[in-house]
């Protein structure tokens, strides 16, 4: 009976820490919205997706310190970005050098355990300010200020949203559902790291140097290029990639939905309660300790992307989002195909070394 009883506690425990994580990540990506979309400052969309880097699993309530870095980081990447544009852009060939450079080292250094905050805000700095560095200096250093905004807003958020709902006092040991469930992969070889980076490289690399060939202005998929391609399980397999598709698709179905929601009521607040309810809809399944529970942070984030990413625009909204899901759609195919291509190569490669 006592069995019983302690295990009737111990589904309720989790059950009572699912609930309030679940209510915290809609809550925590609400207050993001209302200050990014409030101040609509230039790129301002990437607020909430910051916020639920904090708040989705394994959801452990950030200390000051780690919050303070997290701010001198963005901060500091922003800085990197338009100092590297401000004094190579003038000599493109030297700039793809270096920035060829730089991306195999942020790569490299991602497969080795670096801070995957630190790399993906590196790699935004290095590709999305240099592009728009080419419109104008003042719109590149407008965007570093924006960037370092919303991270500050976006620790706000999250501090907010843990103070108003904190974990319960449990003996669960850990975040219960979605990435943060299972334990950490084991750490790749110094060869593997190698051969990871240089994939990655190549598959990144021609994409920067086209926006930058062409002025290319519109930077939607850059930044969706550099927030993906840090991910460890995009480079790793096909099952991976299929995966990011199901998700972005999901994600780019729903931001249609609420679009056409917003068309029928352009409201700010209406938007607010919209991006409540969602995320408490996809956080309930994030939370949930399913097997396909990532999918369904993957399809949230993405949603607030296309849809921010259009509303912070004036007018043309329904084409905007239909644009920008085709945009984004394009951009995670292209990730998954190239990743495949060059994985093939590799592995040809390597068969063709060992038979000779």
């Amino acid at each position: 009976m006592s069995a019983e009883s302690a295990a009737a506690q111990s589904t309720a425990a989790t059950t009572d820490l699912r609930l309030v994580r679940t209510v915290r990540y809609a809550v925590g990506t609400t207050l993001a919205v209302a200050l990014a979309m409030g101040i609509d400052w230039q790129l301002s969309y990437l607020t909430p997706i910051l916020a639920l880097s904090f708040l989705a699993p394994p959801a452990r309530r950030p200390n000051p310190k780690k919050m303070a870095e997290f701010i001198g980081i963005v901060a500091v990447a922003s800085v990197i970005g338009v100092l590297l544009s401000a004094s190579l852009l003038p000599y493109p060939v030297v700039f793809l050098l270096v920035e060829l450079l730089l991306l195999f080292l942020l790569f490299y250094g991602n497969a080795r355990g670096a801070p995957p905050l630190l790399t993906t805000f590196l790699m935004i700095a290095i590709t999305v300010i240099p592009v728009l560095a080419l419109q104008s200096m003042s719109l590149a250093i407008g965007v570093a200020k924006g960037l370092a905004t919303g991270a500050a807003a976006a620790m706000g958020s999250v501090w907010l949203a843990h103070v108003l709902f904190p974990d319960p006092v449990t003996d669960v040991p850990s975040t219960p559902g979605g990435a943060g469930a299972s334990g950490k992969p084991a750490p790749l070889s110094p060869g593997q790291c190698l051969t990871r980076a240089w994939a990655s490289t190549v598959v990144v690399f021609p994409l920067a140097a086209l926006y930058l060939y062409f002025g290319l202005t519109s930077v939607l998929v850059l930044v969706f290029i550099a927030l993906l391609s840090m991910q460890p399980d995009v480079a790793t397999g096909t099952k991976a990639g299929k995966a990011l598709v199901v998700g972005n698709l999901m994600g780019g179905i729903a931001a249609i939905v609420m679009f056409e929601l917003l068309v029928m009521v352009p409201e700010f607040v209406f938007l607010l309660l919209v991006t409540l309810f969602a995320g408490l809809f996809f956080g309930s399944r994030l939370f949930s300790g399913a097997p396909t529970a990532p999918l369904f942070g993957t399809a949230y984030s993405t949603m607030l992307i296309v849809v921010l990413s259009a509303t912070s625009a004036y007018g043309e909204a329904d084409t905007k989002a239909w644009t920008r899901v085709l945009q984004i759609i394009a951009a995670v195919v292209y990730l998954v195909v190239a990743f495949a291509a060059v994985r093939s190569l590799i592995g040809k490669s390597e068969t063709n070394h060992e038979t000779s």
